[in-house]
């Protein structure tokens, strides 16, 4: 698997995972940083430890930055949590557990995919799937929002075609939520599922919604056409958990 790494754009952070021990590939800082405490701190760390600090240009590091921060450090840390899917579905059956996934097909925003990776990990989603991408799916702002889920739940980038079928393969009901779909609560929801979160604007992709087991469509009030997405996956990700809870009881 090709290596992927975090970039973390906060001092404060960037200073905790070092002294975890968490595997920094490099650190860049701006040539005009001003060496504040942390800084130096930091500094310290990674002379001690090896770790290459390249010393950049100011507007060289602006062009790093993703999250529209103005730091002057920042670093690559190696994740915690990425696997291959044979891996992961392995692991979910040692453990005695029905696979619970989540699949993104291009959910763009920070603050929809964080919030979504913490409800996840509330919710015992025990894996998440996102497509390739030139940058890491994961930042440190997603980092901040999920409350350090996303780092606790196994993540796989991959083709989602592929993905899907190798779901299917194994068992899987894979589901995506659509408007024109059948009412969650009326679909069976227990077992091994994984839920397809389209983009916020387009919604799961057409070619995607073709190769899908089922579409789940979440009725409200006429006026609004759809719902946030990460309130979507909220609402269909606890429907499961109660339709399991329900059906142990009635065991």
């Amino acid at each position: 698997m090709k290596d992927r790494f975090v970039q973390i754009e906060s001092k404060n952070a960037v200073l905790e995972m070092l002294k975890e021990g968490r595997v920094v590939k490099r650190i860049f800082m701006a040539r005009n940083a001003y060496k504040d405490p942390k800084t130096l701190e930091i500094l310290n760390i990674a002379q001690k430890k090896g770790i290459n600090v390249e010393v950049v240009a100011r507007r060289q590091l602006d062009h790093k930055l993703k999250g529209g921060s103005k730091e002057s450090l920042i670093a690559w840390v190696e994740p915690l949590n990425r696997i291959s899917l044979d891996q992961m579905l392995d692991n979910i059956y040692k453990s005695g557990d029905d696979p619970f996934i989540l699949i993104f097909d291009d959910v763009k925003y920070a603050q929809n995919i964080g919030a979504i990776m913490r409800t996840g990990f509330a919710a015992y989603v025990n894996g998440v799937i996102s497509p390739i991408k030139k940058d890491a799916f994961i930042n440190d702002e997603i980092i901040r929002i999920s409350m350090g889920a996303c780092e606790r739940i196994p993540m796989i980038e991959m083709n989602l075609f592929t993905a899907i079928k190798e779901m299917q393969d194994n068992g899987i009901k894979v589901c995506a939520l659509d408007m024109e779909g059948e009412p969650y609560f009326d679909a069976d929801l227990t077992g091994p599922v994984a839920f397809i979160l389209g983009a916020e604007d387009t919604g799961v992709s057409n070619k995607i919604m073709e190769r899908v087991d089922t579409r789940l469509s979440i009725p409200m009030k006429e006026g609004i056409g759809s719902l946030n997405v990460s309130a979507s996956a909220a609402i269909v990700m606890f429907e499961k958990i109660r339709q399991e809870v329900f059906k142990n009881r009635a065991k």
